[in-house]
């Protein structure tokens, strides 16, 4: 009998067009946040899973930001495994760089270029080829093999992974999880940092320009506290020493570059800023948004203390929209990441080292639940001009995602 190895390989080899395809296809359909419509490309997907004849259903906090769940019992006992990816991808508004439609899917020079190609509708093809496979082998191995795609990520998640922990939590649940967000084909991300972000508002009573005496200037006062705000820099990490000794081994350090400091590191960020009628008026209001990325270790309720301090010395400032999340990690160590770092090896591919990333993603769930969660993704290229992932990164994404499942619901 061909070895499971040998037919998904096989399969991957006799599908390369197909997942191509499947990925130019997905990338065309447009699933920007905001404002985060995700249906074209749900019903995308879930017209592969009904030709594959896999079982699945939506679990919606929003009409139009729908979450799916799909999952494979196999016929013998043994653990669970979930893939999990998401549709919705930065938006592209006017961003200069590009030269052809960021919504094309185009196929050319070994690529496939459009907006949301490495973050992350590559790695969802890997996961859901990946997925399709495990499915046509159940017979081979234990345990249960699921699937969730879900909007919302790039808000943070509330109404897609974190709508699903609490409508069906019990479905949630797995052994690992592995997730195709970007990362790079050189490492397995098993952590990343949090982050605090909030709006500040600024109203004064205004007046004619001419008459300065008369008000305050709301626009001022807000770039005032925003140079204020860069005291929460300085707040003291103390990041776990495992995670230390990661950031010092100089593999990472030259897989990460400048970014092994600034995991280290808190980094601040004025997102939007508006306000002001006319350049004649001063300006009665203000508003700007802004966001602190928080190291592992620092808990996020301290930049919100520190915040709160700062802008409540102006009284014509207030904090509105606070969101937080905290920095999570995993053992990266764990069965399922030795799993990924082999299957990469044994594909003769450079074997990946374990990194914590600066980005967030939907595997914080699962990580502050207790379950291993990581990432194995194509170079990351998100919110680029030009945004592409070549066709063999994605390729072997298909493979390493495939093989190190099988080989974990194997054991």
């Amino acid at each position: 009998m061909t070895s499971a190895r040998d037919q998904i390989l096989a399969w991957i080899e006799q599908d390369e067009d197909r997942i191509i395809q499947f990925f130019s296809g997905l990338v065309r359909c447009k699933s920007p946040n905001p404002p985060g419509d995700t249906r074209e490309a749900m019903d995308f997907v879930q017209a592969h899973l009904a030709q594959e004849g896999l079982p699945f259903r939506e679990v919606n906090a929003r009409e139009d930001w729908p979450n799916l769940i799909s999952s494979v019992e196999m016929p013998r006992a043994g653990r669970h495994l979930m893939f999990n990816g998401h549709l919705d991808v930065f938006p592209v508004s006017n961003q200069p760089g590009w030269t052809d439609d960021p919504w094309s899917g185009k196929v050319a020079d070994g690529r496939v270029w459009g907006r949301g190609t490495g973050d992350m509708k590559a790695g969802l093809t890997a996961s859901i080829f990946a997925f399709t496979y495990l499915a046509r082998l159940r017979e081979r191995f234990g345990g249960k093999v699921s699937l969730t795609i879900v909007s919302d990520e790039e808000n943070g998640g509330k109404f897609g992974v974190g709508h699903m922990f609490q409508a069906i939590r019990s479905e949630m649940d797995a052994d690992s999880v592995l997730s195709g967000e970007s990362t790079t084909p050189r490492g397995v991300s098993f952590g990343g940092k949090g982050n605090v972000q909030f709006s500040v508002k600024v109203a004064t009573p205004g007046a004619h320009a001419s008459a300065p005496f008369k008000s305050a200037n709301a626009i001022r006062i807000a770039t005032d506290i925003i140079r204020d705000l860069d005291a929460l820099a300085e707040l003291p990490v103390e990041m776990p020493r495992e995670l230390v000794e990661t950031l010092d081994d100089p593999e990472v350090r030259a897989l990460l570059g400048p970014g092994a400091e600034a995991m280290r590191r808190i980094t601040l960020n004025v997102g939007t800023i508006q306000g002001g009628a006319k350049v004649n008026v001063i300006a009665s209001d203000c508003l700007f948004e802004f966001e602190a990325r928080i190291p592992i270790g620092l808990d996020p309720q301290a930049i919100v203390a520190k915040a709160e301090a700062i802008v409540g010395r102006y009284p014509e400032a207030a904090i509105v929209h606070v969101a937080m999340s905290a920095p999570d990690y995993c053992n990266p160590t764990g069965e399922l990441a030795r799993i990924l770092q082999d299957t990469v090896e044994g594909l003769g591919r450079l074997r990946p080292v374990m990194f914590p990333a600066a980005a967030l993603s939907d595997c914080k769930y699962w990580r502050d639940a207790g379950i291993s969660a990581y990432w194995y993704g194509p170079t990351p290229a998100a919110g680029t001009a030009n945004e592409s992932v070549s066709i063999d990164e994605l390729l072997n994404l298909v493979r390493t995602h495939a093989l190190a499942a099988a080989t974990y619901l194997s054991a």
